[in-house]
């Protein structure tokens, strides 16, 4: 039997990376994300256009899940399309939550962060939000990893600061931003939809 694991914002740069490394031989994959996207040539990933506030859209596609994984979310702000923390990394979350409170056999994978700098401090708190929601109400459904700066070619503003951060990681400030690239970070994912623990899982 394949394993069932739906990705919120499998779309985006995360998602994106978390696909590539599920071969379809061992997972079923499916992607809900705001807008229709189209796979490349042997992705054979299921794409669902919905909106995550409206659970009558997606209910039904999670509820035979094995997992579900919350990649959706924002960096930093952004005004102009009226992006922010709450309405874009918190509310997303907390929708998930509001549909698998009642699919007790549903395990949800939430990306949180291990530290970061002073400026991304609201950042952070958006993220220990949803964790304290989700040990209050998933308790033994929920999973959290806890990466840094997640680095890759695909997206060149994140590839060279990321490459001098993993450089950096001997020095005890550095290792808290946990660099890791988008490849290994995946293969972590990977790793805890098999059953097995991840390093991922403490934060430093």
């Amino acid at each position: 039997m394949k394993i069932k694991v739906v990705i919120a914002g499998g779309t985006g740069f995360v998602g994106q990376g978390i696909i590539e490394q599920l071969l379809p031989e061992k997972f079923e994959v499916h992607s809900l994300s705001r807008h229709p996207h189209q796979g490349e040539a042997g992705d054979q990933t299921i794409y669902h256009a919905v909106d995550l506030a409206r659970p009558q859209e997606w209910q039904s596609i999670v509820h035979d899940a094995d997992w579900v994984i919350d990649a959706v979310g924002i960096l930093l702000p952004n005004p102009l399309k009226k992006q922010t923390y709450q309405n874009s990394s918190y509310a997303p979350a907390k929708n998930i939550m509001d549909v698998l409170v009642n699919e007790p056999k549903v395990k949800f994978l939430f990306i949180s962060a291990n530290a970061g700098p002073f400026f991304m401090k609201p950042y952070l708190k958006a993220k220990r939000a949803v964790e304290q929601d989700m040990q209050q109400r998933l308790a033994e459904q929920a999973y959290l990893v806890y990466p840094g700066i997640i680095f890759d070619k695909a997206r060149f503003s994140s590839y060279l600061p990321g490459l001098v951060l993993a450089q950096l990681t001997i020095l005890p400030y550095f290792r808290k931003l946990r660099p890791l690239s988008r490849t290994q970070f995946s293969r972590e994912i990977e790793r805890m939809l098999l059953g097995q623990k991840s390093p991922l899982e403490q934060r430093l």
